[in-house]
């Protein structure tokens, strides 16, 4: 410390020192592990923070600290989040040099943090995040970014023009991506985003988040999403945050389903904000990627994805109704099949939906059975308006032969049976009776029945009138109502009082 008082005593010199010890705090990123201290930056970049700490102790050197205080600060926040990755090899080369001090490498580094903001005269500050238990969450990898999140709120009460600086600091950092410290900076760009009225500050979001949206960083994305959420809500950035449409509407077309479960709620609002010819082209482009997330693995994404579907039907008008009108036909046994789904919440878009479909359509008998689910009728009657469809409805259902959910597997099987019953070529119903003979082989005995059956009854000559499938439908569904995988008896009433007599 004797040497360190030295340097620092002379302004130039401490400013050139200070600068190398944060250039060794970022070279961490550089994520090196070799237990050498003479080729690890990561080791070095601990030595830096301590040594820092403890040149602050010593109150030597503040206006040289105070010139740097935003990249310092953000500097030791991010080491904050390397230091939860170190090897044991790296842990013990730094606890031999400060086990007396009962340090571990995260304790430094949090230590670090609170003896700068106390030296730049922030003590409310830092207590504040203690009573919050900020800097408790900072300790583990599994809180620490909750632990961010109290942190940048608390800095957000701090002096308005060194505020901003650590923002475009920020903005600036997150402008080249680095995955060793992206998501703390972008957890605290977005709380300064959400805290502050913005401007300038606006400009650079808009310019970083295309960037992060495609990030391969795991959460990044919906974090990023529920941030422009956050904007569309906000009526000073709402129509601003219009020029990030494209790059949400992309969120759909991932494997992800979680970005795609924070998407639709932001797609719902811009929707609501576009107007004329836009929106027209919007809401269509939207309709089929919405179709996709019907099946969706995620029941938040199975439910939204519905109901957004519903509000894009209803505000398309002029010329492309005529196209929205095509789209809303292939969604019609999707949603039909989903009127079985498991959750209750899906179920019930689904059936609001088809109402609204029907209503689109000016098909007013749908709309009158999905206001009362009634599946079967549904299914007749699409088989009737729409014969020529029936190709399509085949190959349609036979995506739900393979639904994890048993109910939809088993409407699929029914709906193909009814499809065996209305074809006239032979050539037909033997395909119809090869596609049921993988789920006469599903897990479930109710499917497997059902399926077995249907393949007989195909294969007796068909009689051209209703045979026996209504018959054997009647029957699976109340062997399904006893075994409660239908969601009310009361619903699965209503529906077989319509189904028609064999």
């Amino acid at each position: 410390m004797a040497m360190w008082r030295v340097m620092m005593s002379e302004p130039q010199a401490a400013e050139k020192v200070l600068r190398e010890l944060l250039s060794l705090l970022m070279n961490q990123s550089l994520r090196k592990t070799s237990t050498s201290t003479k080729d690890n930056p990561r080791i070095l970049s601990l030595a830096a923070a301590r040594t820092i700490s403890e040149i602050l102790l010593q109150s030597v050197c503040l206006w040289q600290v105070e010139a740097i205080f935003p990249q310092l600060f953000q500097a030791l926040l991010f080491q904050v989040s390397f230091t939860t990755e170190l090897t044991l090899q790296e842990v013990h080369i730094f606890w031999m040099e400060h086990q007396q001090d009962r340090l571990t490498p995260i304790r430094s580094a949090v230590q670090s943090m609170r003896v700068l903001l106390c030296s730049m005269g922030f003590e409310s500050q830092v207590l504040a995040i203690e009573a919050q238990g900020g800097w408790d969450t900072l300790l583990s990898s599994q809180t620490h970014l909750m632990g961010v999140r109290i942190i940048a709120r608390e800095m957000m009460k701090i002096p308005s023009p060194l505020c901003s600086t650590i923002f475009c600091h920020l903005a600036e950092l997150l402008s080249t991506e680095d995955p060793t410290w992206e998501m703390v900076a972008m957890v605290f760009f977005i709380e300064m985003l959400d805290c502050t009225n913005l401007s300038e500050e606006l400009d650079c979001a808009l310019e970083i988040f295309p960037m992060y949206l495609q990030s391969q960083c795991l959460g990044m994305p919906s974090l990023v999403l529920r941030a422009i959420l956050r904007l569309t809500e906000r009526p000073d950035t709402e129509r601003k945050a219009l020029v990030l449409l494209p790059y949400v509407m992309e969120q759909l077309q991932g494997d992800d389903s979680d970005a795609s479960a924070a998407a639709l709620p932001v797609l719902g609002n811009m929707l609501r904000l576009l107007e004329g010819k836009t929106l027209n082209l919007t809401a269509l482009a939207l309709a089929d990627k919405l179709r996709l997330l019907f099946d969706n693995e995620l029941d938040t994404v199975r439910e939204l994805s519905i109901r957004l579907f519903q509000i894009a039907m209803g505000l398309v008008v002029g010329a492309e109704k005529k196209k929205m009108k095509k789209k809303v036909w292939d969604s019609l046994l999707p949603l039909l099949f989903h009127l079985h789904d498991q959750d209750k919440s899906v179920a019930k878009a689904s059936q609001e939906a088809l109402r609204s479909a029907g209503q689109f359509l000016k098909w007013g008998q749908l709309a009158q059975l999905a206001e009362t689910a009634q599946a079967w009728r549904i299914c007749e009657c699409l088989l009737a308006r729409k014969r020529n469809r029936a190709k399509d409805y085949l190959w349609q259902s036979q995506t739900y032969l393979q639904s994890p959910q048993e109910p939809l597997r088993w409407e699929a099987v029914r709906f193909i049976g009814l499809l065996g019953r209305d074809v006239d070529e032979h050539k037909n119903v033997q395909y119809i009776r090869e596609i049921l003979q993988g789920p006469s082989k599903d897990t479930s005995p109710l499917v497997s029945s059902l399926a077995t059956q249907t393949v007989l009854i195909l294969g007796r000559g068909r009689l051209k009138s209703r045979f026996n499938l209504p018959r054997l439908s009647l029957q699976m569904t109340r062997a399904r109502m006893r075994s409660h995988s239908v969601p009310s008896k009361d619903s699965a009433q209503a529906e077989t009082k319509q189904e028609p007599q064999p």
